[in-house]
């Protein structure tokens, strides 16, 4: 995290400081019911790196089923 170029998809480089940080800001979100951490935290901006990526899974997945549900008709 210190030299600016996060890296949402390798989470196990995290450093021990990024760890320590993130900790923080699940204990900030919790405290004041933030489901997806403080607007424009690092927190926030990494759950919704997850979403994107898993809703862009989805989509790929659910075109996939459509097209071979199509061609075996």
């Amino acid at each position: 995290m210190k030299d600016g170029s996060t890296d949402f998809d390798n989470y196990d480089e995290a450093d021990e400081e990024t760890q320590k940080h993130l900790q923080k800001e699940f204990a900030e979100a919790e405290k004041n019911g933030w489901a997806q951490g403080k607007p424009g935290s690092f927190l926030n901006r990494l759950i919704a790196h997850g979403n994107k990526k898993t809703e862009e899974e989805l989509r790929r997945s659910g075109e996939a089923n459509s097209e071979s549900s199509t061609s075996s008709s």
